[in-house]
């Protein structure tokens, strides 16, 4: 009888023979960079499937990093055009690039790198030059489609968008490009990015103006002037960040926009020009305390952010200060809640009114005789005496007495008692203290006592609330009659 391992053998050699063996696809026609599809007329569309499909080792990898397989199509324009690659409608996610020059040798077209599943490339395309295009994915069918676009009407300064107030729009600036001449601005890092734009003439009455772009790196940059090569920036803004942009638009004049996008293969930006609303300031507090002894901060804000206003201030107790940007500093001269008023001013000439209450409350208490025994035997119980001193509020009042063991204090006792307004009075906070064989043993001892308001109320003179006394001096225990019989 044949073991099981020999049917084992019998039955996988004859299961190679039924089998049949698994078929390969052929790798497409266009497979190789050689052997490119040429595009000759726009619009163009091809379908194919990519699953046989290989990677040279001389592709270029400067899009594709990680695709497995690839095809090639290639364009020569006879003019200039501005052209876009689409793989919308392909089974799978598929990467596209352009690229120019020779085998080994080529050079990525910039914004030619699609970015997405099946995100478009569209760049400008120059007459006589051969544009190469480098498909890829890990396989399925691919839809590859080019075609020719119109400019945006507005990608010109020439051709700018006349606009009116409230006025919105998403432009495609896929479809814009970077005119020769345009002039820089600070909210620009790279100046050739593509944009497009728009022109507002302001009307009769002057009124401030809110340019505002939304999208990833994108910028506003508003000139004047009425040529190009002359512009004059005005303001602008940086679409990442929360800071607007606003200017007072001068009656009659026109003012010209420019939205720039980080680079062309991006969505839609949100563009729009609005009337500045009423500048609505609000007032911050701020300092340590808000006492007599202090200065009390005050700033000018508002919401949303207008940029540093400049304020002029009525302090609520006969005190003001002329306008002036930045935070400002008052001292009250007595305790109370004062009304302050701050009538503030934008860059751009709106202004606003606002008004808030600063209290101020001062809490003083301080230590005014701190009484210890100038000299003390070992193991005799002395009187410690803390008197504290409060001309303004009833205090409930903390004092806590402290030894000295020469390095550092250790706690002794602590009371609390009520410490009642008064000119003259002082409350006197009584200890008991018996001195110690390691008081003896030093020769010498200090007190400290530290007075507290209790919390949440802070002291304004901290200074006063801590005494620490002449060390008494620490001699042995007296010799009683009985010891010495």
């Amino acid at each position: 009888m044949p073991s099981a391992r020999s049917l084992a053998v019998v039955t996988a050699a004859l299961m190679g023979v039924l089998v049949p063996g698994v078929a390969h696809a052929a790798p497409p026609s266009n497979d190789d960079f050689s052997t490119s599809t040429q595009v000759t007329t726009l619009p163009f569309s091809d379908t194919q499937d990519i699953g046989g499909a290989t990677r040279a080792a001389d592709d270029p990898t400067w899009c594709q990093t990680s695709v497995e397989r690839s095809v090639w199509y290639s364009y020569t324009p006879t003019a200039d055009v501005l052209v876009r690659a689409t793989t919308a409608g392909s089974s799978q996610s598929m990467i596209t690039s352009a690229s120019t020059g020779l085998r080994g040798e080529l050079r990525g077209v910039d914004d030619a790198c699609s970015i997405g599943a099946t995100s478009p490339i569209t760049f400008p395309a120059k007459a006589g030059t051969t544009y190469h295009f480098l498909v890829g994915g890990y396989g399925g069918t691919l839809k590859f489609a080019l075609d020719q676009l119109a400019p945006a009407a507005n990608d010109n300064f020439a051709q700018a968008q006349p606009v009116t107030l409230p006025f919105t729009a998403q432009p495609d600036v896929t479809v814009a490009s970077f005119e020769a001449d345009e002039p820089e601005s600070t909210c620009v890092y790279d100046e050739q990015r593509p944009s497009v734009w728009y022109s507002y003439t302001a009307p009769a009455e002057a009124l401030s103006v809110v340019p505002r772009v939304q999208g990833n790196t994108s910028a506003v940059t508003v000139y004047a002037g009425s040529d190009i090569t002359g512009l004059r920036e005005v303001t602008c803004a940086d679409g990442n960040t929360s800071q607007r942009a606003i200017f007072r638009a001068t009656p009659g004049t026109t003012y010209y926009l420019r939205f720039t996008a980080a680079h062309r293969n991006v969505q839609p930006i949100s563009v729009s020009l609005t009337e500045a609303p009423p500048l609505r300031p609000y007032i911050g507090i701020g300092g340590n305390g808000n006492t007599v002894y202090s200065d009390v901060a005050f700033n000018a804000d508002s919401a949303p952010d207008d940029g540093e206003l400049a304020a002029e201030w009525d302090f609520g107790d006969g005190t003001t200060l002329p306008a002036q940007q930045g935070s400002v500093s008052h001292r009250y001269q007595a305790d109370g809640t004062y009304r302050v008023t701050t009538r503030a001013t934008s860059a751009d000439g709106r202004t606003g009114t606002a008004t808030g209450e600063v209290k101020i409350e001062t809490h003083d208490v301080g230590i005014t005789k701190f009484v210890v025994p100038t000299s003390a035997r070992a193991g005799q119980s002395k009187p410690i005496t803390v008197h504290v001193a409060n001309t303004r509020y009833l205090e409930k009042t903390t004092v806590t007495l402290y030894r000295s063991n020469g390095s550092s204090w250790n706690e002794v006792g602590q009371l609390t008692l009520d410490v009642p307004a008064h000119p003259t009075r002082k409350v006197q906070f009584p200890f008991s203290y018996t001195f110690t064989p390691e008081d003896l043993a030093m020769g010498k001892v200090a007190f400290r006592a530290v007075a507290s308001p209790s919390y949440p109320v802070r002291d304004a003179r901290p200074l006063d609330n801590e005494v620490i006394s002449i060390a008494t001096t620490v001699r042995p225990a007296a010799v009683t009659d009985s010891a010495m019989n």
